[in-house]
């Protein structure tokens, strides 16, 4: 069965299933992220013809301290899932993956094969603060992590916080107060995390199908000379990568200016690598999600 959260999420945060034809994509949000960020560009793809299922990964869709005794496995288990659900409902499927959801698509390639091709959204190599990796140990003693005292994850957890609740106020002394608990993650989570991208670094010689990278020059998260030396690693002929200069780690969506490129570079690569390209074809109605 699909992952159904015991905690509250928005609909907008919830798994979503759009259709429009037999080609298909199996789209993979990214760690502390959910099917909110991949909503706009998934309803691109359909109205033009695309099929597009997004799960929402166990311990996702709220604050990160839902992460806690989450294995990585059950993220594992959630998109294996999906993969199975998409394929009762295409003939083609391609994989679009965000930050460590590339990694979670590297999987499904490796293990079950069979797709036309990958597009990796900002890939994740190795942790944002070599700290992280002290959590190995450290999990089984210090059950939370608190990573606002850390000044090189602080950015990133702000922009974390505030993909959650954009209209938070950080300069507010009563949300000051309480970012401590709304900002604390499970240091179970995080070296769950870590390990996830130990996974990756496995994977990525193994990945010999058409593959397209988007990367932002200024990510926080994932730094463009880490996704290029992933690039490298990749063994197959048919890959592209393409850097932003002035973009960061959500490639994809509305309030990045660079989603005008990415959705219709998807969309192309999506069209040039698949064999029913004839059914591709923008739709004269909308159709509503799942």
């Amino acid at each position: 069965m699909p992952f159904s959260p015991s905690y509250d999420v928005p609909d907008e945060r919830r798994a979503y299933t759009m259709h429009a034809g037999p080609v298909g994509c199996l789209i993979l949000h990214g760690f502390m992220g959910s099917p909110i960020s991949t909503r706009p560009m998934a309803t691109y793809l359909m109205e033009q013809g695309v099929t597009v299922h997004c799960p929402l990964l166990p311990g996702h869709g709220e604050y990160p301290d839902k992460f806690y005794k989450i294995p990585k496995e059950a993220w594992i288990d959630e998109v294996e899932e999906a993969l199975a659900y998409l394929r009762t409902q295409c003939q083609e499927i391609f994989l679009i993956g965000h930050s460590m959801g590339t990694i979670l698509g590297a999987h499904l390639v490796v293990k079950y094969g069979g797709f036309q091709g990958q597009i990796m959204l900002a890939p994740v190599y190795d942790v944002p603060d070599r700290r992280i990796r002290l959590l190995r140990a450290a999990r089984y003693v210090m059950p939370w992590f608190y990573p606002l005292k850390s000044r090189s994850l602080r950015d990133l957890v702000y922009e974390r916080i505030r993909d959650f609740n954009p209209a938070i106020d950080f300069d507010d002394p009563e949300v000051q107060a309480k970012l401590p608990m709304l900002t604390r993650v499970p240091t179970s989570g995080m070296d769950e995390m870590r390990q996830m991208l130990d996974v990756g670094q496995d994977l990525w010689p193994q990945l010999d199908l058409p593959i397209l990278v988007f990367q932002g020059e200024l990510d926080i998260a994932a730094s463009p000379e880490n996704t290029q030396k992933i690039f490298d690693m990749l063994p197959s002929e048919d890959k592209e990568l393409i850097l932003f200069k002035d973009a960061g780690h959500e490639l994809m969506r509305p309030f990045e200016p660079v989603h005008a490129e990415v959705w219709p570079k998807t969309l192309q690569f999506i069209t040039s690598h698949s064999a029913l390209v004839e059914t591709i074809t923008p739709l004269e109605k909308p159709v509503t999600a799942d």
